[in-house]
């Protein structure tokens, strides 16, 4: 409801669609936006080219594993909404089960008052790592808890991609070929999302199997051999 964002929206759109115009083809990362042009850009050629992540494969077992991670840069205020939603109103319910439980924020540009909820019982908060491939083999779960946003989002992918399950919301998961209690869980309120945390952390069967359909979705969507076919139609057919 702010007239100055819906101007700003508004000419972002029309410049956007103008170029779309003016290009031979259009990429997009999902189905989603795939779906959006065919109704505001009929005339356009929309092909989905998305994130490609090599595919790395579970590295450590449940039982080798341990406590939650957030990826995602801190300026992209969605990732700034998210973690201060999940650390004040989701993980006091799931450390209310699971004491023990840390969880670790990975992130550049971490503004202030995200930094300070490090002091929190259970938070760790990292800033900038330059590899995080630890935390994708040592965690036991990834988050995602977005509640605002668009496109495929990486984070997802890139734990997928070693076998790590995803905890994610609904916009978290939007486009990416998911199926809740397969190859992710999703949840969307508090409540939820710290139940599907608490159940995806004890239950090995549960882990194993959303670990398998992760890298299963990601050999199918988002891997070299995936986008492979679409590289070759736009640039050499």
């Amino acid at each position: 409801d702010d007239p100055a964002l819906a101007r700003a929206a508004e000419r972002t759109r029309r410049q956007e669609l103008a170029v779309i115009a003016a290009a031979d083809t259009t990429l997009v990362v999902s189905s989603v936006e795939r779906e959006v042009l065919a109704a505001d850009a009929p005339g356009a050629r929309v092909e989905v080219l998305s994130n490609v992540h090599e595919v790395h494969g579970c590295k450590a077992p449940w039982d080798a594993r341990r406590d939650l991670v957030f990826v995602g840069g801190f300026r992209h205020p969605p990732n700034v909404d998210a973690v201060r939603w999940f650390v004040s109103e989701v993980l006091p319910r799931v450390r209310e089960r699971l004491p023990g439980v840390c969880f670790h924020c990975i992130g550049s540009d971490m503004p202030a008052d995200i930094e300070a909820l490090g002091a929190l019982p259970g938070v760790e908060m990292h800033g900038y790592v330059p590899d995080i491939t630890p935390y994708m083999e040592g965690c036991r779960l990834e988050l995602a808890p977005l509640r605002y946003g668009a496109g495929v989002k990486g984070k997802v992918n890139l734990s997928m991609a070693h076998g790590q399950p995803v905890v994610a919301t609904s916009c978290a998961a939007e486009g990416m070929h998911l199926v809740d209690g397969q190859d992710v869980l999703v949840a969307d309120d508090a409540d939820d999302s710290a139940e599907a945390v608490v159940r995806a952390y004890g239950d090995p069967a549960l882990w194993e199997r959303l670990a398998a359909g992760g890298l299963d979705n990601i050999r199918r969507h988002f891997s070299a051999e995936a986008a492979r076919g679409v590289v070759r139609r736009v640039f050499f057919d």
